[in-house]
């Protein structure tokens, strides 16, 4: 196995203004994405630039850490670090009961600067909002992208690199592996079964896991197409199975909770409000909804239109599916005063689906940036619109 620790700067960067600090740092993500790497490397910029400070990691994965069971032994732990200021780094904090009383209790001494993961909502939470409220910042971890795909399996930018990566997508464990399917996707499959047993079945209860599979593979295969609690109850029901639309919305939010997928709400684009229908979902890594529902090359264009969803989510824009009279608009970007319109497609050849790409751009009157994301060999700008290969589009800096 590589032990290696490749840094991913673009988090490093972003946790930086939070150094010394007394708010809580948490860093949230779904399973495996790579939260507890990034955490031992910001220890280790602790480590190189305030050297003054003591370190202390409590890994639960480690046997040395068994004591720490509950706030009372975590506030102890920690208080027996020698040193005026010292950081403390704690990998998955839920996995010890009464966490939040203890960093709460940490953080209100001064002392401890603290840094905390997590794999799912509950540090964010009920009660443990209220606790932390005003006190914590949260920083959202993502699979890798395809830039930093290549980085971690040593590859060149080719036809054959991103068909892996929209095929295995981007958890960091998977340079260990050989990306094909009789090794990448049974590791896939097992994180995806963590996911959805340990998150998600037994966290919340649900009393036929069959039922909420079986959801979850109508997610991936709905990837770009709005999706409503009814349509997905009848689905259900088409197949034999009564599931209620709250139920199903229930399931709903149990999926976004364990970050394993990502609603995106629509917007009426002409007069700027949210509509009350048309929800689309996204996976938060391509080879979830691989081990979801299974590689087809019949379902590139889903796949390419979640790749886009990955690209703009990771660049820190909050994004709207947009509505401009009956036409569509697969993303609305916004960031702080910024904004942008795109559409992915797996091909735009003439004719009809060139028209419905573009003409739904063309169709905004404002100035903001419009790019049509595809496939194709050839590509064309065409009346202001830019049409750029995917590869390229994944690529790029941040926009």
């Amino acid at each position: 196995m590589k032990t290696d620790l490749i840094e991913r700067s673009y988090y490093t960067d972003r946790a930086r203004p939070y150094f010394g600090t007394q708010l809580i740092k948490i860093l949230t993500g779904q399973r495996r994405v790579g939260k507890s790497c990034i955490l031992k490397s910001i220890a280790d910029i602790y480590r190189r630039e305030r050297g003054d400070w003591r370190i202390v990691i409590i890994d639960k994965e480690l046997s040395a850490w068994d004591h720490v069971r509950d706030a009372a032994s975590l506030e102890a732990a920690a208080a027996a670090a020698e040193g005026e200021r010292v950081a403390l780094f704690i990998d998955e904090a839920q996995e010890i009961p009464g966490f939040e009383r203890g960093l709460r209790s940490l953080a209100a001494g001064g002392r401890h600067d603290i840094w905390v993961t997590g794999s799912n909502a509950l540090l964010l939470s009920g009660e443990i909002a209220t606790l932390f409220a005003g006190r914590s910042v949260s920083l959202r971890i993502r699979a890798l992208n395809y830039l930093e795909f290549l980085r971690f399996h040593d590859r060149e930018d080719s036809e054959a690199s991103l068909a892996d990566y929209l095929r295995y997508g981007g958890l960091p464990f998977l340079r260990n592996l050989e990306l094909a399917d009789e090794t990448a996707l049974e590791y896939l499959g097992g994180v995806f079964d963590a996911i959805v047993l340990k998150d998600i079945v037994q966290r919340h209860g649900v009393r036929n896991p069959v039922i909420f599979a079986r959801m979850v593979e109508f997610l991936a295969d709905s990837i770009g197409s709005p999706v409503s609690a009814r349509n997905v109850a009848n689905y259900l029901k088409s197949k034999g199975i009564d599931c209620s639309p709250q139920t199903v919305l229930d399931y709903f939010g149990y999926l976004a909770e364990s970050y394993c997928a990502n609603k995106v709400r629509a917007e009426d684009v002409t007069g700027k409000r949210l509509l009350e229908t048309g929800d689309k979902y996204y996976f938060d890594d391509l080879g979830m909804r691989s081990a979801a529902r299974g590689f087809d090359q019949r379902d590139i264009g889903k796949v390419v239109e979640n790749a886009v969803y990955l690209k703009l989510a990771g660049e820190g824009w909050d994004i709207r599916s947009g509505r401009i009279g009956d036409r569509e608009i697969d993303f609305v970007c916004q960031r702080g005063g910024e904004r942008q319109y795109v559409q992915a497609a797996y091909l735009v050849p003439d004719g009809a689906t060139r028209e419905r790409e573009f003409g739904s751009l063309l169709a905004l009157r404002d100035a903001w940036p419009k790019t049509v994301v595809s496939m194709d060999p050839l590509r064309a700008d065409y009346e202001g619109v830019r049409h750029i290969a995917l590869g390229d589009f994944l690529k790029r800096e941040k926009a």
